[in-house]
């Protein structure tokens, strides 16, 4: 499950991440509408100013995840920029 730590830190699970490309592959919503479709769901507000990081938390052995990772964390950072603008892009690696 998403959640925002109280250090700013957005951390997105592998399962997250699976139900993101569901919504685009199977209803045709694009990356960042199922991003906030999906934080709609959660119930979780992500305020303004307050992003100062993402952590992807899943690993190499989470197959197609890591091979698209780059992919992902573009379009995931390209959706977060969406409800704030002033987040710099930063990821926890």
């Amino acid at each position: 499950m998403m959640q925002l730590t109280e250090q700013g830190i957005l951390q997105l699970e592998e399962k997250d991440i699976s139900s993101l490309y569901f919504y685009r592959d199977q209803d045709g919503m694009s990356f960042d509408v199922s991003f906030l479709f999906e934080l709609k769901l959660q119930n979780l507000t992500l305020p303004a100013d307050r992003i100062q990081a993402i952590h992807f938390q899943f690993e190499k052995e989470e197959e197609p995840l890591y091979e698209e990772r780059e992919r992902l964390v573009s379009e995931v950072q390209s959706a977060v920029r969406t409800l704030d603008p002033n987040y710099d892009g930063s990821i926890v690696k």
